[in-house]
C-alpha cells in the first residue's frame, strides 16, 4: 500500500522555500508525525492543514494569486456576512491545502478555520479559543533537506488527534508513540486545552439552532 506522502511532502517543501511565506506558515495535522519522524506515510493524505498569523494572511492570498491557484476564499463566502478571515482552500496538485488563521494574546490562542460540505458534511464558520496555554510547547520545527519547517509540536498533534479519533489520526498517533514524544509536555498541555472553546456557525440558520 502507498500513499501520497511524497507529494504532500513536495508541497510542503516548496512552500518553506518561497520568500513570501516561508517564515510565516506552520504545518499542523496530520502531516507532522512524518515531517518530524523521517518516517514515510503509507496512507493517503487528502489535505495538508496549515495555520498563519492572522497579520501574515495577505501574504498567502498574494502567493496564491501569483501562482493562480483555485482557492475558496472565506471571506468571499456569502455567508460570511462580516467579513471575517476564516482562512483559504487552495488546491495544489491535486491535494487541498488549507490555510487558516490564528491570533496570540498574550497566553490565549485563538485559530478560525471553515468547514465545507464536501469535506465535512455542512458549510461552516468555525473557531478554536485555547486558554492559559504555553505557546511555547504548541509549536516545534524539523529540518528536510536544509529546509527548516515549522509545525505543531508532536505532543499538540496528539492531542488534537486523540480528541479526533478517526482511523487515520489512530494510525497517526501510533507513528507518533513509536518516534516517542515528551510526556511531561503532553500531561501540561492536555490539562491547558480541557476547557478549549468551540464556536461554529453554520450556513444553515436552522442548523445553527443545534450549535448553541
Amino acid at each position: 500500500m502507498t500513499g501520497n506522502y511524497q507529494k504532500v511532502k513536495r508541497i510542503v517543501l516548496n512552500l518553506y522555500q518561497d520568500e513570501l511565506l516561508k517564515d510565516k506558515i506552520i504545518v499542523v495535522g496530520g502531516t507532522v508525525p512524518y515531517l518530524i519522524s523521517k518516517k514515510e506515510s503509507v496512507r493517503e493524505h487528502s489535505d495538508i492543514d496549515i495555520i498563519v498569523r492572522q497579520e501574515h494572511m495577505p501574504f498567502v492570498r498574494e502567493y496564491l494569486r501569483r501562482k493562480d491557484l483555485p482557492v475558496i476564499d472565506s471571506l468571499n463566502l456569502s455567508y460570511n456576512k462580516q467579513r471575517s478571515d476564516y482562512g483559504i482552500d487552495a488546491v495544489i496538485e491535486g491535494v487541498t491545502v488549507n490555510f487558516a488563521p490564528y491570533e496570540l494574546a498574550g497566553n490565549r490562542m485563538i485559530q478560525r478555520n471553515f468547514l465545507t460540505k464536501q469535506s465535512s458534511g455542512i458549510d461552516a464558520l468555525a473557531a478554536v479559543a485555547m486558554k492559559n496555554i504555553d505557546v511555547d510547547k504548541v509549536f516545534a520545527e524539523t529540518v528536510i533537506s536544509g529546509i527548516t519547517i515549522h509545525t505543531y509540536s508532536l505532543e499538540m498533534v496528539r492531542l488534537m488527534k486523540k480528541k479526533s479519533r478517526k482511523k487515520k489520526d489512530a494510525v497517526d498517533i501510533k507513528v507518533i508513540d513509536d518516534f516517542g514524544y515528551d510526556e511531561s509536555c503532553y500531561s501540561v498541555l492536555k490539562k491547558q486545552l480541557k476547557d478549549m472553546e468551540f464556536t461554529i456557525k453554520p450556513k444553515n440558520k436552522i442548523l445553527g439552532l443545534f450549535f448553541h
